[in-house]
Parts: C-alpha cells; structure tokens; sequence
C-alpha cells in the first residue's frame, strides 16, 4: 500500500534514484557514440582499402590491356600487392563486423539504461498525478468544510 503523502510542496521519494539513472543513461550514449565513431573508423578505412584495390586493379587491367609485358616482374610485384591488399581488405571487414557488434552491444546497454530511467520518469509522473488528486481532494473537502460551518453559523442566526 502506498504512503499517503502530507500536503504541503511535492518531494519525489526517489529523486536520487532517477539522477542516477539520468547520469547512466547520459554515460551510455557517450559510451554509445564512442562505438559509432569507432565503427564509422573502420568502415571509412574498408572503404579506401576498397577504393586502393580498386584502382590498383584498375592500373593492372590497363597495363595487361596495352599489349605486350616488356616487364613481367613490374606486373607480378603488382600482383601480389592486389593479393595483399585483398588480404587487408579481408582483415579490415572482420574489424567492421566486430565493431559492429560491439556498438550492437553497446546500443542495447543505452537501451536498457533509457527504459530503467523511463520507469522511474513514469513513476514520478503517477506519483505527481496521486499528489495533484490529493491535493484537489483535500482543497474540495477544506471548502466543503468552511461551507457547513457558514451554513450552520447561518441557521444559527435565523433562530436568533
């Protein structure tokens, strides 16, 4: 059974409780947009390993397409540079999906520390409510009262 609150100015029992979940939550989200930065990192540097391979490739094709190799040892080095930056590439994607992984962790950390602060945001907001009705009924029953006292005062004079 709830605590019946004394009228007077509104103090939420749990006001700490919800300061420290704010100072949570606000914790997350950096801890959250360090994730997303660290990823949005990654991705840019799969995506200029790509971009390298790319234009690599590119310059080996034409060299293969101009005709006859004067220098078949120039078009092998090229070759395995394509091989090792394919093998950068592959390295670099399982750093993408791990930090994906980890800013999907971390965003369902933020997640729960909104909802936990949510709760207790409700709470208060009913708590609110129930202090408001109190205070409303307590106002009606005052005025109530002070209305039967001049209505007897009243009926006293009339007999007089």
């Amino acid at each position: 059974m709830a605590r019946k609150q004394k009228p007077g100015r509104f103090k939420y029992r749990l006001e700490t409780v919800l300061k420290v979940r704010g100072i949570k939550e606000k914790k997350e989200q950096e801890k959250f947009a360090e994730k997303k930065r660290d990823y949005i990192q990654e991705k840019k540097t799969e995506e200029a390993i790509e971009k390298d391979k790319g234009d690599k490739r590119d310059e080996l094709k034409g060299i293969m397409e101009k005709g006859p190799i004067s220098d078949f040892a120039k078009v092998l080095r090229r070759r395995a540079h394509l091989g090792k930056l394919k093998e950068d590439l592959d390295k670099q994607i399982e750093r993408v999906i791990e930090a994906s992984r980890i800013l999907e962790e971390q965003r369902g950390k933020l997640i729960k520390s909104m909802k936990e602060k949510k709760i207790i945001e409700k709470d208060k907001e009913n708590r609110f409510d129930d202090y408001k009705k109190m205070m409303q009924d307590l106002e009606i029953k005052f005025i109530d009262e002070i209305a039967t006292e001049r209505f007897k005062h009243e009926g006293e004079e009339d007999k007089s």
